[in-house]
């Protein structure tokens, strides 16, 4: 049986954990394994995307080693190609690691690559622009961006950029139709368009979501009181935000927002300035992924 060809793609300076040992934790976990590897390193934003690119028929597996930003950038090339991604999670939050339920240790990671099986993923669109997780607008975007101006990583500087947009964060008005029909007025704290469960930390935005349903689900969170934040965040950390009543989940396929003027848009983690309005479509069964063996959606 001829060897799988795998290309590992690391950003250096995604997440908080250092990437200089990670050939060595290849070599230790596949060596003996029946594949073939080669190991680069990002220079630059959007390399990780022409690195892909020149993989797509060259290598059967690339990974994505580093954050969800890292993943959209690997998958924006191997979306529609036979080419399957592997994540090593390697960020700060993780989302698409913990929604595929995969080992967020390096080597435990590493170790089920060879067990691993391949299966296929919806993605989608906003404004053109793919995301394999989730897309926002309002207060997660606007956390994204400070964060994003921060060199700290983790969850503590997160949260406090969370906290202080929610305490200072004017909403927007928002006209948003669905799948041509359906239209929803609001003026939410954040809307979110979850293809995956959840922002990372395992943070928990769409209950329901799946990444396999061919459905973009809408999660709009209206501001809850100060007294009532702490209820709905933990809500949110536990995975029953549904069962909150300042949030609301709509499935479609196409949502169109109407807003006022252009701003910032969270895409996987990415801050992204978008003109007022956007554009969301879901892209089914478009993405070949490694996962665990016994992974569910």
């Amino acid at each position: 049986m001829p060897k799988k060809r795998i290309l590992f793609i690391v950003n250096p300076i995604s997440g908080h954990k250092a990437k200089q040992s990670f050939p060595t934790r290849v070599a230790r976990c596949l060596d003996s394994a029946n594949m073939a590897y080669e190991i680069v390193f990002t220079a630059h934003a959007g390399h990780a995307t022409a690195l892909a690119a020149e993989a797509v028929g060259r290598y059967d597996i690339v990974a994505a080693v580093g954050g969800d930003g890292t993943i959209n950038e690997v998958a924006r090339s191997l979306i529609g190609t036979e080419t399957a991604l592997a994540v090593i999670p390697y960020g700060s939050g993780n989302g698409l690691a913990r929604s595929l339920h995969l080992p967020l240790r390096t080597d435990k990671a590493l170790s089920i690559l060879p067990q691993s099986t391949i299966q296929t993923i919806d993605t989608a669109t906003l404004n053109g622009t793919p995301f394999v997780s989730v897309a926002g607008i309002g207060l997660d975007a606007q956390t994204a961006y400070d964060f994003s101006r921060d060199p700290r990583r983790g969850f503590l500087p997160y949260s406090q950029y969370a906290l202080a947009n929610y305490l200072h964060f004017k909403e927007e008005r928002y006209r948003l139709t669905f799948d041509g029909q359906s239209t929803l007025e609001c003026s939410p704290l954040l809307i979110t368009f979850a293809n995956a469960n959840q922002f990372g930390y395992n943070a928990v935005i769409a209950p329901h979501a799946s990444l396999q349903d061919g459905l973009i689900d809408t999660c709009i969170l209206n501001r809850p009181t100060l007294l009532q934040a702490p209820t709905t965040a933990m809500k949110m950390m536990t995975g029953h935000l549904n069962r909150d009543r300042h949030f609301t989940e709509i499935k479609a396929q196409h949502i169109l927002v109407e807003r006022a003027g252009e701003g910032v848009v969270n895409i996987d983690g990415e801050p992204v300035v978008m003109p007022a309005t956007l554009d969301i479509r879901m892209v089914p069964a478009s993405l070949k992924i490694v996962c665990p063996s016994s992974t569910k959606r």
